[in-house]
């Protein structure tokens, strides 16, 4: 990415490729969430295990 470009779109960027790695690598699914910058130049990411849709079992009663 450009050194000019929008700190959001480098976020977006960057969440994306982690996702992707996780993905490809870990055959998992992440979400990526971003802290608020504690100075205009650093940015802190959590990265998590999404949560996983089971589906239901065909004894489950619903």
């Amino acid at each position: 990415m450009p050194i000019d470009n929008d700190p959001h779109d480098a976020r977006d960027a960057a969440a994306v490729m982690v996702t992707e790695l996780a993905r490809d690598f870990h055959d998992t699914d992440v979400e990526v969430s971003w802290n608020p910058p504690r100075e205009p130049w650093s940015w802190t990411a959590h990265v998590t295990l999404a949560a996983e849709i089971k589906p239901l079992s065909p004894d489950a009663e619903g």
